[in-house]
């Protein structure tokens, strides 16, 4: 096997060509893979921004829009149950007027997001770019809970039996205080709805337009509610 001895080097001009080939080779090198790196970054990055678009256009989104578009319905149900109680009706009266407001379950997730953060997706995100997606995705636990919280608070207003003669005074207590909670409710969360639905327009998302006439169709047949549903799809843009 012939092999190949370095070449002598007989001057520092030389020497110094030498070292500048192989640093030339090292940069050349280190740049590729800094720009490959790159490229994957970018990719990553796009990959998750789409992920979380399609959250939000697909679930937390069209929930925000349709929440928003039933405060009204549901403080106006919750007057007429307060005004019920304070003319003293008749049981199947006050009934009749809680069932009026039957709210939706729903959840707002963050599992895009929190995924985005956990890989240093986020990270790689433009600061301005990044305070846009946290702007928007800031109200999310706060909306979860209060929905969780509002939810329960109905079912226990709903919680009043059939039968019998006019509410006694215990009763109607716990009705008024159930009421009570509900308007907290339902303020606490069409605060922070507001702001997520800034935040959606603020980073155009468009919502997925089947899963807002579902939600739309869901509006139509939910006691109480149906008077929102105008209000829903105009806040949505939904077009048929």
């Amino acid at each position: 096997m012939e092999i190949h001895k370095p070449r002598p080097i007989h001057s520092w001009r030389e020497l110094a060509t030498e070292v500048a080939v192989i640093v030339v080779g090292i940069i050349i090198a280190l740049t590729g893979e800094q720009l490959l790196q790159t490229l994957e970054w970018h990719e990553k990055v796009s990959r998750a921004e789409e992920q979380i678009r399609v959250e939000m256009a697909d679930d937390d989104g069209p929930q925000i829009f349709q929440r928003l578009a039933l405060g009204d319905c549901i403080s106006n149900g919750l007057d007429q149950i307060r005004a019920s109680i304070d003319r003293g009706d008749g049981r199947s009266a006050v009934i009749a007027a809680i069932a009026n407001v039957d709210i939706p379950r729903h959840t707002y997730e963050s599992f895009a997001y929190s995924a985005a953060a956990a890989s240093g997706v986020l990270a790689r995100l433009s600061p301005e770019r990044l305070n846009l997606w946290n702007y928007l995705y800031a109200p999310m636990p706060a909306l979860d809970r209060i929905a969780e919280k509002e939810y329960f608070d109905a079912a226990a207003l709903h919680a009043l039996r059939n039968s019998g003669g006019p509410l006694g005074e215990a009763e109607q207590l716990r009705v008024l205080e159930g009421v009570e909670n509900l308007e907290r409710d339902n303020r606490d969360i069409v605060s922070r709805a507001a702001l997520a639905k800034e935040g959606l327009r603020m980073m155009e998302v468009r919502l997925q337009k089947i899963r807002v006439k579902q939600m739309l169709d869901e509006l139509a047949t939910r006691p109480g509610a149906s008077a929102c549903a105008d209000k829903f799809r105009t806040m949505s843009g939904y077009v048929p």
